[in-house]
């Protein structure tokens, strides 16, 4: 390619029919990408902000795909974790777990081979530049405001080509704001927001984050997704932290973060989710099953105390449930 704006933002528009890649939209500055298999599906749809500059709203339902995209000029990419989870196999058997909450920097270099969603379901957001446009264009198009993309990537994906920022609020609150933005106003809202994104960047300091483990050999992600299947297989058993971790052979304090990792939530907070969902079906695709007999099919022998959890994460009683309309 002659130059990264041909390679990047030209190679979503030309991607036509590609394996599981279909384009399904392009209006000059937006393109709408769909990935299908048998799984699922999901769509990206990329808006160019600057030349050089990309924004990009995931959104996928589907349990994997096959990234066929690896970075061959100097970009980085700021990736939002909003909901659900994302994980990623490297060449040395360790996988990248990026979950709600998350801001990734990468640098795309490897980025190519299977990404999977452990929840089915993933959203989110990147931002992502072509280091030397986008550079050249921001100097002509945003002069005064002092970024500088290669320090940037340099101070934060130096080491192994990406950096975890967990639970930033100012950055959260950031790309929030990017599922609201104004219709008249789109363009110019996505170019302040990438120029504060850049800023806010710019100032943080590695010392000052707490670091987090975020990569997880393949096996510790086996033995997990293993007890949690076990775990939805019968839901009126209560398994300790350390019976899973004793019956899967994996530490307890592995187990923890490769589950919270993975799925969003504390095991044990999971689970009485889980609980609880299922029985929100049973309570309007059972209309026979007594909310008593429904309460024990999910683990619990008193109905009171079913009722009371159940209203703590669903909002309402399991009787006001299953009479408001479906």
């Amino acid at each position: 390619m002659e130059n990264s704006k041909k390679y990047v933002w030209e190679a979503f528009r030309q991607i036509g029919d590609i394996g599981d890649y279909r384009l399904i939209a392009d209006t000059g500055d937006c393109v709408v990408i769909r990935v299908e298999n048998e799984t699922g599906e999901g769509d990206m749809i990329v808006h160019q902000v600057f030349e050089g500059v990309y924004l990009m709203y995931n959104d996928f339902h589907m349990s994997y795909y096959e990234s066929t995209y690896q970075s061959v000029e100097t970009v980085l990419a700021v990736d939002f974790c909003r909901e659900g989870s994302l994980m990623m196999e490297g060449e040395n058997g360790a996988c990248q777990v990026k979950k709600s909450g998350d801001v990734c920097l990468d640098t795309r270099v490897h980025h190519k081979g299977i990404v999977h969603f452990p929840t089915n379901h993933f959203h989110g957001i990147t931002i992502g530049f072509e280091n030397k446009l986008a550079e050249k264009t921001l100097m002509e198009q945003a002069a005064g405001i002092p970024v500088d993309i290669t320090a940037i990537r340099e101070k934060f994906c130096k080491s192994d080509g990406c950096f975890f920022i967990r639970e930033n609020e100012t950055l959260r609150r950031l790309f929030t704001d990017l599922y609201h933005v104004p219709e008249r106003a789109k363009q110019s809202y996505y170019r302040t927001k990438v120029l504060e994104l850049l800023v806010c960047i710019s100032a943080m300091e590695i010392e000052d984050m707490e670091s987090e483990k975020t990569y997880f050999y393949k096996d510790k992600i086996e033995k997990t997704s293993a007890a949690k299947r076990l775990m939805e297989e019968d839901l009126r058993k209560d398994y300790t932290i350390e019976e899973l971790a004793e019956r899967f052979d994996i530490s307890q304090t592995a187990l923890k973060s490769c589950f919270k990792n993975m799925y969003g939530k504390p095991i044990h907070t999971w689970f009485t989710e889980y609980r609880m969902q299922r029985a929100a079906e049973m309570l309007i695709g059972k209309e026979d099953m007594s909310i008593g007999d429904i309460a024990f099919s999910v683990g619990y022998e008193s109905a009171g105390k079913f009722a009371g959890v159940f209203k703590r994460v669903m909002g309402m009683t399991p009787k006001e449930y299953r009479n408001q309309p479906h």
